[in-house]
């Protein structure tokens, strides 16, 4: 399920099953890094969407937390721990961060969720067809990994 109009009433009425949050992390460049945080925003928002869509009504999409690029990795990490801490104040049993930044690498045993990295893939000149059939390889890669979260 996704944070929107659609979605919510229905997350609402079907909250006991929905017990995992997907939250995006991403960096914001308005400078030098502005493509790559451009790239990663759009490559980040499709895998999401996706993993989402493969595990409906069981997850809910929330909106993606964006931070400037240049922020200490350590002061994003306390501001996503409090959405964990409220999300799971909330139930939501298994958190599943998302990103293609690997500075959150550094912070990944501080956190109260599961950290799902991966190496940035640039959409921007795929043609559709080819486009597809990246995002299903990688969506092929994470699907284990959330079903392995679910088993703890």
């Amino acid at each position: 399920m996704k944070w929107s109009t659609d979605d919510i009433p229905l997350f609402v009425k079907e909250r006991e099953y929905v017990d995992t949050a997907v939250l995006p992390l991403l960096p914001i460049d308005f400078g030098d890094g502005i493509r790559q945080s451009g790239a990663m925003t759009e490559f980040i928002t499709v895998m999401s969407a996706e993993i989402e869509k493969q595990f409906r009504g069981r997850m809910l999409l929330v909106p993606s937390f964006t931070y400037l690029a240049q922020r200490d990795i350590k002061e994003c990490r306390r501001e996503v721990e409090e959405w964990i801490q409220e999300m799971k104040k909330e139930k939501m049993k298994h958190i599943i961060l998302i990103t293609a930044d690997s500075s959150w690498k550094k912070v990944e045993s501080e956190l109260d969720g599961l950290l799902v990295w991966m190496p940035l893939v640039p959409l921007e000149n795929m043609d559709t067809a080819y486009k597809k059939q990246v995002i299903s390889e990688q969506i092929k890669q994470l699907l284990p990994l959330v079903m392995d979260k679910w088993k703890e």
